[in-house]
């Protein structure tokens, strides 16, 4: 997931915050700033993860949702730093599944 959310108002700041505690909690965790991840093992759970966002989706700024593979995503190049223990997981080929289907 990709997101851009203002942060320049007070209520947006309070937004902002209240959208990353809520994706933690869905489960989700932080690759980099605006960008975190969740693996998923079949498409039911990524529907129902899905919805779980929309509920949970700020007023303002834009939210993007990007599905891959286990392969996309154990492909993925670090330039700089060093993968973290949920890529290695990914790569453990423990998870098998990471998206499919539509959620609107």
């Amino acid at each position: 997931m990709f997101f851009d959310l203002p942060v320049t108002e007070e209520d947006d700041l309070r937004s902002y915050r209240i959208f990353v505690r809520q994706l933690k909690k869905i489960g989700f965790y932080m690759l980099q700033y605006s960008v975190y991840a969740k693996s998923l093992t079949n498409a039911s759970d990524f529907d129902k993860v899905g919805l779980k966002v929309i509920n949970i989706l700020p007023k303002r700024g834009h939210i993007i949702i990007l599905k891959l593979t286990e392969k996309q995503y154990d492909d993925m190049i670090y330039l700089s730093g060093e993968k973290n223990r949920h890529d290695m997981i990914v790569g453990s080929k423990e998870i098998v599944y990471f998206g499919g289907g539509d959620f609107d």
